[in-house]
């Protein structure tokens, strides 16, 4: 008898499948290219956040996987999985189940949301690799990997290009069509928004497409490997050139063994050293050429960032605490580097110190076992695929391995200098790389073992009852009839509501917004048709009750991440409201936002900003300004309000208690007009306290010195006005010997103390000092004559000029 070959593509060909379960997984196999492809390559410039189409894309397309994943367990029953698959995914399953233990100890989980679903969701991605893809559909994620690499390595192009052969934007048009051109200056970001990011993804990309030319030889792929060295050297990233530099160590070391072994002329020691002149030149390149600047801005944060893990070194703070808890904890070198006293660092700088800090030694020694799990096992399966060779060529899973396994490990290299893996653009292949190294190594997706020995399976449960019970045929069809509507009415919702937020063509003007709008378009309208025709084809496909509940379910969260990508427009609306000074529509749409995103700190801060500013004190009832149960209120009872929201998720938020201050001043100022001093100095104490609370957390911001100061000018206190203004200039709690923070403005305002208190040579002394730093400082200039006056002999010298 003539035996059958059997191949990877007809090994199952035979296997009678439950209904929906090979449309399921198909779709899947679409789904996370397809996913990662929009990921990696969109952006929305009409979003606060031009990134914010990528979480977005996440989040909605993430959970609507995992929704389709779901629903191909419920149809597959008992065959989901056996005891000893939990061998390879222990790990996955150990780091997911304390994310989760981690986000509910969170102090302040609100915030913390949007980090706990990424998580989530990567840790999902590499469980559905390992399990449903099968060598065919690991070789069509890699090529659409390729293509999503060839999208954004080409606008890399476009962009290096325009900023070294065209004007900058203010001065005259180039070839990148889009709003955002040159702005990073010279620097190439492409669909990333970012350099960091962008410097990240060619990293680790470039080994897959080394080993995909490796194993076809296509002449296609050569050109995408000289423009993303081209657009590396472009984004002017140095964490990136230096993760470029141990990548390729990483590769030269891992190719000469597994796939030279047999042909290597040369001793491994002299192997060894040649393949280290990249990591060094790279190395050498970043010290010299690197910004000190930059150097002490990451050392401040890890420094500061160490003393959080010893906080909690062996539970962790909570996931995505780091934004929240890190302003208690940041150094005030941060504040000269930055220049700026307004801002909020997210991350530490360093990927695995988040992790740290984040997850504890628990958490952390889970993710050390992900990597070192992955890691071991990748570098078996290159064993076993490379032995024997006696200088035949390697198969082509080899490649493939080598390829996804040296870019794992330069993204975590790369990645302890730099935060990409903590943004979803490079974040995503946290999950998507493990899983592809494991699946890879094991040759096999985990469903093909369970169905390997089994030529015609047993029918399932469902279907028997399918056969059998008529009542149960009625069950699914209205099940399948509600999962449809509901299907049709999400899609219905967003197609509409994003029609409201592109608005029409003709609003567009310049070239490269229609591009977007048009772009934008088909982009919503593919991912929309798709997921539709994904959860309706399972469920009707599929003859269980029970998925049309998991695609119902599923719906809820994608529609209410919807809402956190239409807050993210208005956010940005209302900042153009803002600025335009149209406080009424700039307040309503904070509004708006925060009732789609309750947890995103920004519009809650920017409003209490806008009410404290504006101060009308007349009472109203303004719904759309958050007022509520037909109660008005005026402008401080408004900013209170949203300060408190901010307080409740972000104790120390910016320079929320320092705003604070300035609304008790004003509050102060209101209640002495309506002749009520006892209550104006009640709002003195609590400035004060909100300064002192402020000082902790930024200790050389000299503006709220002055305000501490005034409040003791307004009490007569002028000795504590005097240590004020003093604290201030000599930096008191920057810890830095010879430190000083003194200005035309400070010795002025210190002068001004000193001479109401009678000591009119320190007053002149620091008139003086003033003039020195600005000799065009007025208030020095005209109040240096009036003090040197009353010293009596050798004071009186004229000011210098």
């Amino acid at each position: 008898m003539a035996k059958k070959i059997i191949t990877p593509a007809t090994e199952y060909e035979e296997i009678n499948f439950a209904p929906g379960v090979s449309f399921a997984r198909k779709a899947i196999w679409w789904w996370l290219p397809i996913l990662y492809l929009l990921v990696s390559d969109t952006f929305y410039l009409r979003t606060y956040d031009s990134a914010q189409v990528k979480i977005t894309m996440l989040q909605m397309g993430g959970i609507g996987m995992l929704g389709m994943w779901v629903s191909l367990l419920v149809l597959e029953g008992r065959r989901a999985f056996r005891r000893e698959d939990f061998v390879f995914l222990a790990p996955f399953f150990a780091y997911l189940l304390y994310v989760i233990i981690s986000f509910l100890s969170a102090p302040y989980r609100g915030p913390s949301v949007d980090d706990f679903v990424r998580y989530v969701l990567y840790m999902s991605v590499t469980l559905i690799i390992i399990r449903e893809f099968t060598s065919e559909a690991i070789d069509k994620l890699t090529k659409i990997l390729i293509v999503t690499a060839y999208i954004s390595i080409l606008y890399g192009v476009v962009q290096f290009l325009d900023t070294r052969f065209f004007p900058p934007k203010d001065i005259g048009p180039g070839i990148d069509p889009f709003i955002w051109r040159w702005a990073f200056g010279p620097r190439v970001f492409s669909t990333y928004g970012n350099p960091n990011f962008f410097g990240n993804f060619l990293v680790l990309i470039l080994p897959i497409i080394v080993t995909q030319w490796l194993k076809r030889k296509s002449v296609f792929l050569l050109p995408l490997i000289f423009m993303n060295l081209l657009c590396l050297y472009a984004t002017q990233t140095k964490g990136a050139w230096l993760g470029f530099g141990i990548s390729s160590f990483i590769f030269a070391v891992f190719y000469g063994y597994f796939f030279l072994r047999d042909r290597l002329k040369i001793s491994r020691t002299a192997f060894l050293s040649l393949a280290s002149i990249l990591p060094i030149i790279a190395i050498s390149v970043v010290y010299h050429l690197g910004n000190p600047v930059s150097y002490s801005f990451r050392i401040n944060t890890w420094l500061s960032t160490w003393e959080m893990v010893e906080s909690h070194p062996l539970t962790g703070v909570g996931v995505g605490s780091f934004k929240v808890i890190y302003p208690a904890y940041r150094r005030p070198a941060i504040f000269h580097i930055e220049g700026k006293h307004n801002t909020e660092t997210d991350h530490a700088e360093e990927e695995h110190l988040e992790q740290w800090m984040d997850n504890g030694l628990i958490g952390m020694g889970l993710y050390l076992w992900v990597i070192m799990f992955v890691t071991v096992v990748g570098l078996r399966g290159l064993s076993t695929l490379t032995e024997n060779l006696k200088g035949s060529r390697p198969p082509p899973l080899a490649y493939d391995l080598l390829g996804y396994l040296t870019s794992l490990l330069g993204m975590l290299a790369h990645n302890c200098t730099d935060v990409s893996m903590r943004f979803v653009s490079s974040g995503i292949f946290f999950g998507l790389l493990p899983g592809v190294i494991i699946n890879l190594a094991r040759g096999r997706a985990l469903w093909e073992l369970h169905y390997k020995e089994e030529v015609q399976p047993a029918r399932t449960e469902s279907e028997k009852n399918a056969g059998a019970d008529g009542v149960f045929v009625w069950v699914v069809w209205l099940a399948r009839a509600a999962g449809v509507t509901g299907v049709l009415y999400a899609a219905y919702l967003v197609v509409s509501e994003f029609s409201g937020l592109q608005g029409p063509l003709r609003n567009y003007v310049a070239s490269g917004e229609i591009l977007q709008w048009y772009i934008a378009w088909a982009v919503m309208l593919l991912c929309v048709g798709y997921a539709v025709y994904a959860f309706c084809g399972t469920m009707l496909k599929g003859v269980s009750a029970a998925v049309p509940v998991v695609v119902l379910l599923t719906l809820f969260p994608m529609y209410y991440f919807w809402g956190w990508f239409k807050g993210d427009v208005y956010h940005n609306m209302a900042i153009y409201f803002s600025k335009q000074g149209k406080w009424e529509d700039a307040i309503s749409y904070y509004t708006k936002v925060n009732k789609l995103n309750r947890f995103f700190i920004m519009p809650y801060y920017f409003t209490g900003n806008v009410f404290n500013d504006r101060f009308n004190m007349e009472k109203s009832y303004r719904p759309e300004w958050g007022d509520k149960k037909d109660e008005p209120r005026n402008d401080y009872d408004r900013a209170m309000d949203s300060y408190e929201a901010v307080r409740a998720m972000a104790p120390n938020y910016v320079q929320m208690h320092h705003q604070v201050g300035t609304l008790y001043m004003k509050m102060h100022d209101y209640m002495m007009k309506q002749g009520k001093p006892k209550e104006a100095e009640e709002f003195l104490d609590k400035a004060l306290a909100r300064f002192n609370l402020y000082e902790n957390l930024d200790p050389v911001y000299p503006v709220n010195y002055f305000r501490k100061a005034q409040i003791y000018i307004m009490r007569n206190d002028l000795k504590s006005a005097e240590r004020e203004y003093l604290n201030n200039i000599d930096a008191w709690k920057c810890y830095v010997p010879g430190h000083n923070h003194g200005s035309a403005e400070a010795y002025t305002t210190l002068a001004n103390v000193q001479y109401a208190l009678g000591r009119f040579a320190e007053a002149v002394v620091n008139y003086r000092k003033a003039l020195e730093l600005d000799p065009n400082f007025e208030q020095a200039r005209r109040n240096l004559p009036i003090a040197a006056g009353r010293v009596p002999g050798g004071m009186q010298q004229p000011a210098k000029n």
